[in-house]
C-alpha cells in the first residue's frame, strides 16, 4: 500500500486538537483565578502548558518527527505484526 503525504494540519492534527482546546478553556474562562476550581489550573500554568505545547509542535515540524496519530498507529500495527 503506498502511502499517502499529508499536510501538517492533517498529519499533527491531534497535537492541534490539544492546543485548540486549551485555548477553547481559557476563551470561556476556565482558569482558577475565576472558576476557583483548582482542575482549571491558574493563569500562569495554562500559559506555560500552552507555551510548551506549541514548543513540542514546532520541534515535531522542524524535526519531522512522527505525530501522537503516527505513534498510535505504529502501536496497533505492531499488535496486527
Amino acid at each position: 500500500m503506498s502511502e499517502q503525504k499529508l499536510g501538517i494540519t492533517e498529519k499533527y492534527s491531534q497535537e492541534i486538537l490539544e492546543i485548540e482546546n486549551k485555548l477553547r478553556d481559557l476563551e470561556n474562562n476556565r482558569v482558577y483565578e475565576l472558576s476557583h476550581v483548582k482542575m482549571d489550573g491558574s493563569l500562569a500554568t495554562n500559559a506555560r502548558q500552552l507555551r510548551e505545547m506549541i514548543r513540542k509542535l514546532l520541534y515535531k515540524i522542524d524535526n519531522q518527527l512522527p505525530s501522537i496519530n503516527d505513534e498510535l498507529a505504529s502501536l496497533f500495527q505492531d499488535k496486527k505484526e
